[in-house]
């Protein structure tokens, strides 16, 4: 065992707008124009909120943060934020489905990445000293060990987060109703009408959506980077975080609540429209 040297990482922290999509897909060129119309300033707040994060991976760069919690915390912080910026591009292109599973991803990731943080990378130090990134030369391969790692402590312990991870896994998981909601919504007591591949706009699963990616990132300044040995959060994070919040607490906003029935606790859907025209209604999952 030999001690690792710490490189300099590369970093791309830019963060963009999905692309318009071809005129022959006619749901997501539709979700796209609705989106940017109805939904633009959400959109702009959660690049915006990427772009920072961007900015201080770049800071956590530099020479002076070449450390091991820097090493450990990047890797999955990067894997969120990536996870993040699709899943707006999902969204963006009418895929809630596929949004809902990358959600669910993220929140994970950013657990993974504040316990590095709050541990000093204690597990991550164990696993690199212990030849987790080395060779098996009877494979005649490079050995990356897999070492199976997930935080549900930080799940737990930051509610902002785990919220947000119960909620998505709600929609990433196929769960009967959910799987009904996402692909059969026109359905009722009397007929199920199912689709395939739909990528029509719907108002609420997009406030939704966009809603947890939002959510994510005030979960993401509110603990990062803490004592860890990292520069301070660049100065437009906190006014950022205010102005996701002013948006999140809009009323009118489609949003999950936590109600008792029957004495189980279950998800009831509010402000729930396919269209801003449309009457708002409940769904209870």
């Amino acid at each position: 065992m030999s001690a690792r040297r710490i490189s300099p990482p590369r970093v791309n922290g830019r963060a963009a707008r999905a692309p318009r999509p071809p005129a022959d897909l006619p749901g997501s060129s539709d979700a796209y124009r609705q989106t940017s119309f109805v939904l633009g300033e959400d959109v702009a707040l959660v690049i915006e909120g990427l772009e920072l994060e961007g900015q201080h991976a770049e800071a956590c760069a530099g020479a002076k943060y070449r450390n091991r919690v820097m090493a450990a915390t990047l890797g999955p912080w990067s894997r969120g934020w990536l996870a993040r910026l699709q899943a707006l591009h999902a969204i963006e292109w009418g895929d809630y489905s596929s949004a809902a599973v990358l959600v669910r991803a993220a929140a994970d990731f950013e657990a993974a990445a504040l316990s590095h943080l709050q541990s000093g990378a204690e597990e991550w130090s164990g696993w690199l000293d212990g030849d987790g990134v080395g060779e098996a030369p009877d494979l005649h391969a490079a050995e990356f060990r897999l070492h199976p790692f997930r935080s549900a402590e930080s799940l737990a312990r930051v509610p902002a987060l785990g919220e947000v991870y119960r909620e998505a896994s709600d929609f990433a998981l196929p769960h009967l109703g959910a799987t009904a909601l996402l692909t059969a919504s026109d359905s009722n007591r009397e007929r199920y009408l199912a689709t395939f591949g739909d990528r029509d706009f719907h108002l609420g699963l997009a406030e939704l959506t966009l809603g947890w990616l939002l959510r994510l990132g005030i979960a993401h300044w509110d603990r990062f980077p803490g004592e860890a040995p990292l520069p301070a959060a660049p100065e437009g994070a906190a006014a950022w975080c205010r102005r996701a919040a002013t948006a999140l607490a809009r009323r009118d906003r489609c949003r999950i609540e936590r109600v008792e029935r029957e004495g189980v606790e279950r998800a009831l859907i509010v402000n729930w429209r396919r269209e801003p025209r449309s009457a708002m209604k409940r769904i209870l999952l």
